[in-house]
């Protein structure tokens, strides 16, 4: 076989391989900010109380951040 129709040796590199675009990304962005209504900038109002129904009481929600900053090592 000569050299000129040998295949190229595979591929030994670490680096990260690019991504490959999404069709229609934009467009999926902008349906799911409109599902979630936040389009546009974000302003206090819009945030305060963001989330607020994702635990029962201040408890579980101070329950919870411990747990982040004990799993991060914080504490």
């Amino acid at each position: 076989m000569s050299a000129e129709t040998q295949a190229p040796p595979p591929e030994t590199s670490d680096a990260p391989k690019p991504i490959p675009p999404v069709a229609d990304a934009q467009a999926k962005l902008q349906a799911i900010a409109e599902r979630q209504g936040t389009l546009g900038r974000a302003t206090f109002e819009n945030l305060l109380g963001a989330g607020a129904h994702l635990w029962a009481s201040d408890e579980e929600f101070d329950r919870f951040q411990q747990l982040i900053r004990e799993s991060r090592g914080k504490e």
